[in-house]
């Protein structure tokens, strides 16, 4: 068989599996009739969004121009409304500035907007980025009460929650219920590195071969997206 045909099924099958495991079933049936182009359409139309606006909403400390941080205090000072102070707790977040991201989330967090997903999830991450791991399990805790579950996004959180607090083999429980489902390869990277700490290492290096081989099958945007798990999977790599 073709090597191009060979790739064409294994982008195929990973995005089958991929789109049954996030719940996004219409896609299979899509990538069933169309298999290389559905898979494409899924690449762009899915995977890409998705990778960027994870990539957005955690990049702590990333530079933020003053001059939005100024304005958006100033259309605070004019309108002190949920939505202005949410705009603002992002800039403050993507800053570094987790205290002040943290007070106006808080804040925000009454009323008719007492139980609002996106306030918690903000919290989350920011409590998260501050240290605060007690308020963070807490936020979790409330989000997935109300949804019923957590997004990929928490639960990826969440493990790493407990690696930083020291809870390592609850750590490895939750890096393991997600990594094959995470969009991207950074859930994988992080349970390959705490395995490889704890001292299973022939496990991590299949992790970290898996992240590799991706990286090598799928279009170049995937490991531009990923260059960063790519590389430390190349490092770590035994």
């Amino acid at each position: 068989m073709h090597i191009l045909s060979i790739l064409s099924i294994i982008i195929q099958v990973f995005f089958f599996f991929f789109a049954g495991k996030t719940g996004r079933y219409w896609w299979i049936f899509i990538i069933l009739i169309f298999p290389f182009v559905g898979s494409l359409i899924y690449f762009f139309v899915e995977y890409l969004p998705e990778k960027q606006m994870t990539a957005k909403a955690k990049r702590p400390g990333s530079a933020y121009p003053s001059k939005s941080i100024r304005q958006l205090k100033q259309d605070l000072e004019i309108t002190d409304s949920v939505k202005n102070r949410m705009n603002l707790a992002k800039a403050y977040f993507q800053a570094g500035k987790y205290p002040e991201s943290i007070e106006l989330l808080e804040k925000s967090l009454d009323g008719v907007h007492a139980d609002d997903l996106n306030i918690i999830e903000g919290l989350c991450h920011s409590y998260f980025y501050n240290g605060n791991f007690d308020k963070l399990f807490e936020y979790l805790q409330k989000h997935e009460e109300l949804n019923k579950e957590l997004p990929n996004s928490l639960r990826l959180l969440k493990a790493r929650a407990h690696e930083e607090t020291g809870d390592l083999e609850t750590a490895l429980k939750e890096y393991e219920a997600i990594f094959n489902i995470y969009t991207g390869e950074e859930a994988r990277c992080r349970y390959a590195l705490l395995l490889k700490k704890q001292g299973y290492i022939e496990k991590a290096n299949e992790m970290f071969g898996n992240i590799l081989k991706n990286a090598k099958l799928y279009p170049k945007q995937y490991s531009n997206f990923e260059k960063e798990w790519v590389k430390i999977s190349k490092t770590e790599i035994t």
